[in-house]
C-alpha cells in the first residue's frame, strides 16, 4: 500500500478543487422491446402508467446492454439531470473500489490513517469495512447532518454512539467519511476521482456530484440522467467491465452486493427498521434476504429518497433506472407511493419482470 495509506498521518493532504466539466454523454446501443425479450405494449401500459402516475420525471430499461425502453414526464428529457439523494452512496462505494484494486487502501484498514481526527477517540477503532456496512457506530442525528454546511467539516468531528462494529444504523456521516478517504488518498475531489477512473470510461459524462463547502457530498446527491444511472448500473451488471476494460474488480462488487457478515452479527439501532440491516450490502441494498418479494434474490439496488432507484437484475439481464427529482428544484410534494425500500422496489420491479415476453 501507498504511504498515504498506511501511515499514522499527523498532516493532511490538500485536495485539489474540482475541475470536472460535464459533457454530453456516450449514446447508448439500442434495441427494441421485442429483440430484447420484452413486450412494448407492457411497458407502453402497465409500466408507463405506474410510473407515470406516481411523479416519475424519467425511466429507462437497459437488456444485454442496449437501451430498449425509455419514458419521460412533466417536460424532462433525456439529457435531465436528477437528483439522486442517497442512490449516490454507491457512486462512493465505486470510489473506494477501485482504490482497494489498486492497492491504495484496504477494507480492514483503519479509517484514522486517512482521518487522524478520529485518532484520538473511540473512533480510531472504525474501519472502512465499518463505513460501508454502516456499521461505524457514528452518532445519528439526519436533521443536524442534513443541516450542515460543510459535511466534511462535520465528519471530522462527528461523535461515536456506538462501539464500532456493534450496531447496524443508517447514518449519513458514516457515507460522508468515504469521500473523505478518497480525497486525502487521491488529493482529488470524489467527483473527479470517479469521473476519471469510472464514469468517463463507460460514457458517463454529464454525471456530476453536489458540493457543498467546497467537497462532494458523499452521503447523498449525484446528479444524473437516467440514461447515466443506466450506464452506472450495467458496469456493476457487467462486474466491473466495460468494452472489455477492468474498472472495477469482479471481487469487490461481489462483496458490495452481498450481505457482509458484520452486519448479520450487529444489532439493529432500535430507531430503524431492522429489513434495512437485513438487506444492506456495501453502500447498496441486496435481496439476499429476500426483501423484495417475487424478485430473484440475486438482486440488487441503488436507492434514494422519493423513489430515485437503479435496479439491478443479473438473472434478467436488465438495469432499470427511475428518477423523480430534478436537479436544482424545490422537491417538496415529489414524495410518492413507490417511494419504500421494501414494498415500493418489489411492486415496480415485478411489474418490470411483468413486461418480458
Amino acid at each position: 500500500m501507498s504511504d498515504a495509506a498506511t501511515s499514522d498521518q499527523k498532516t493532511v493532504r490538500k485536495v485539489k478543487k474540482t475541475s470536472y466539466k460535464p459533457s454530453p454523454s456516450k449514446p447508448w446501443a439500442t434495441a427494441t422491446p421485442e429483440e430484447a425479450g420484452f413486450r412494448g405494449a407492457a411497458l407502453d401500459g402497465e409500466l408507463a402508467e405506474l410510473l407515470g402516475g406516481d411523479k416519475t420525471g424519467a425511466a429507462a430499461l437497459v437488456v444485454g446492454g442496449k437501451l430498449v425502453w425509455e419514458r419521460y414526464w412533466r417536460g424532462h428529457t433525456p439529457t435531465t439531470r436528477f437528483d439522486t439523494y442517497s442512490a449516490g452512496k454507491a457512486y462512493a462505494a465505486a470510489g473506494i473500489g477501485v482504490l482497494v484494486d489498486q492497492g491504495k487502501l484496504g477494507i480492514d484498514q483503519r479509517a484514522c490513517e486517512l482521518i487522524p481526527e478520529w485518532g484520538k477517540d473511540g473512533r480510531r477503532e472504525i474501519t472502512v469495512r465499518h463505513l460501508l456496512t454502516m456499521t461505524s457506530g457514528l452518532h445519528l442525528d439526519y436533521a443536524a447532518f442534513g443541516a450542515e454546511e460543510d459535511p466534511t467539516a462535520a465528519t471530522l468531528r462527528w461523535p461515536l454512539e456506538h462501539k464500532p462494529g456493534t450496531v447496524y444504523c443508517y447514518e449519513q456521516a458514516t457515507a460522508q467519511a468515504l469521500g473523505v478517504i478518497i480525497e486525502r488518498v487521491t488529493g482529488n475531489q470524489a467527483l473527479d476521482f470517479v469521473q476519471q477512473k469510472i464514469l468517463t470510461p463507460i460514457g458517463a459524462t454529464e454525471t456530476m456530484w453536489m458540493m457543498r463547502g467546497g467537497h462532494c457530498t458523499t452521503w447523498r446527491s449525484v446528479y444524473t440522467s437516467a440514461r447515466d444511472l443506466c450506464r452506472f448500473g450495467q458496469l456493476w451488471l457487467q462486474k466491473g467491465v466495460w468494452e472489455g476494460k477492468r474498472l472495477l474488480s469482479e471481487s469487490f462488487i461481489m462483496q458490495a452486493r452481498m450481505h457482509d457478515p458484520i452486519i448479520e452479527w450487529a444489532e439493529n439501532d432500535s430507531r430503524q427498521a431492522d429489513y434495512r440491516r437485513r438487506n444492506w450490502g456495501w453502500m447498496l441494498f441486496t435481496n439476499v434476504n429476500g426483501i423484495w418479494e417475487g424478485v430473484d434474490y440475486g438482486c440488487y439496488a441503488f436507492l434514494g429518497a422519493c423513489g430515485n432507484f437503479c435496479l439491478i437484475d443479473i438473472r434478467n439481464d436488465f438495469v432499470f433506472a427511475r428518477l423523480v427529482t430534478p436537479e436544482g428544484v424545490d422537491h417538496a410534494g415529489l414524495e410518492n407511493k413507490l417511494d419504500v425500500t421494501d414494498k415500493g422496489v418489489a411492486q415496480l420491479w415485478r411489474t418490470v419482470l411483468a413486461a418480458r415476453a
